[in-house]
């Protein structure tokens, strides 16, 4: 069973996110679209049956921390689309991670 690392995704497991309190606008509309993809790769993953990788997960959980100081940031003013658009992806995130919690306890 290939993992996520087998396949021909070439970024580092972590994205650059930007710094919150000196992130622009396209700083972050870039990380998003980066970060979507990405996990957009590995909810399709799973969706496929196959394992995703510990440094994925970590990734994941990363991005969970990144997307949480960034809203909570009272100096950084985000735009009610980036604000929702952050909190879908964290949304994704919290869902692609219960599935594959789920998939691991069924496969004990």
């Amino acid at each position: 069973m290939a993992s996520y690392s087998d396949e021909s995704y070439s970024q580092r497991c972590v994205l650059d996110v930007p710094a919150a309190p000196a992130a622009t606008a396209t700083q972050l509309e870039d990380y998003l679209a980066e970060s979507t993809q990405r996990l957009e790769s590995l909810t399709e993953l799973a969706a496929q049956g196959e394992a995703i990788d510990p440094e994925s997960r970590d990734w994941m959980l990363t991005q969970v921390d990144y997307i949480v100081e960034t809203i909570g940031d009272d100096a950084l003013e985000l735009s009610d689309e980036m604000r929702s658009n952050m909190l879908q992806l964290l949304l994704a995130i919290a869902n692609l991670n219960e599935q594959i919690r789920h998939d691991s306890s069924q496969a004990h």
